[in-house]
């Protein structure tokens, strides 16, 4: 089974980390891969560019023996689809389950992705819930899920399920929810806050040394 949470990681924080540590541990796993884009297609811009934000990845990951670092889409070097990848990887894992993390306001967005109606004939997918939708409204998770049906997924009744099936299925889960966001990690060194705590100390220094996000 290969697991992969896609992103532009701008920066990469304790989050992300602690979402697909746990994620491995929850699924069974190896390995979570984390897989940054070059160019995000759904955002207006990123505060770093590639070369800074996958550096500040590899150095988050590199202690962490259940997270891995996927660069497909870095050393692409052009606008990220996720389609392109998805089609690399079937090609690498065969029949083997195939998985795309997403969180609930991008499993939201899917219907305008590039080729989405391609997608459930690569990858399975994981709904990650929001913070705020641990205990969340039924109605607007029922129409999440209708949604995603409609784009040719169906529920995995378990995670055996979604192991022994190569695409085409949806599981949604809860994890340990961290309130820390990118977004506001670069607001604050703007504001020249600390961010200590919010990223790992390598990645940190790594900012300060590179005079990132700071205008």
């Amino acid at each position: 089974m290969r697991v992969v949470f896609g992103g532009t990681f701008d920066p990469v924080h304790i989050g992300h980390l602690r979402m697909a540590n746990e994620l491995a541990g929850y699924l069974t796993l190896d390995k979570v891969y984390l897989m940054p884009c070059y160019r995000a297609v759904h955002k207006q811009g990123v505060g770093a560019p590639s070369e800074h934000r996958l550096n500040m990845l590899a150095l988050a990951v590199k202690d962490d023996v259940s997270i891995a670092l996927d660069d497909r889409e870095s050393q692409r070097g052009q606008a990220s689809y996720t389609i392109d990848s998805l089609q690399e990887l079937r090609q690498e894992v065969g029949s083997e389950s195939l998985c795309l993390v997403v969180g609930t306001d991008a499993a939201k967005g899917l219907a305008s992705w590039f080729r989405i109606g391609e997608f459930s004939r690569l990858t399975n997918i994981i709904v990650i819930r929001r913070p705020d939708e641990q205990f969340s409204d039924l109605d607007k998770e029922r129409l999440l899920q209708q949604s995603l049906e409609a784009m040719g997924f169906f529920p995995a009744v378990s995670v055996e399920d979604l192991k022994g099936t190569s695409a085409g299925k949806y599981i949604m889960i809860n994890l340990t929810a961290l309130d820390v966001s990118s977004s506001y990690i670069r607001k604050s060194i703007k504001q020249g806050l600390s961010i200590r705590y919010l990223v790992t100390d390598a990645v940190r220094e790594y900012i300060c040394d590179n005079a990132l996000y700071q205008n």
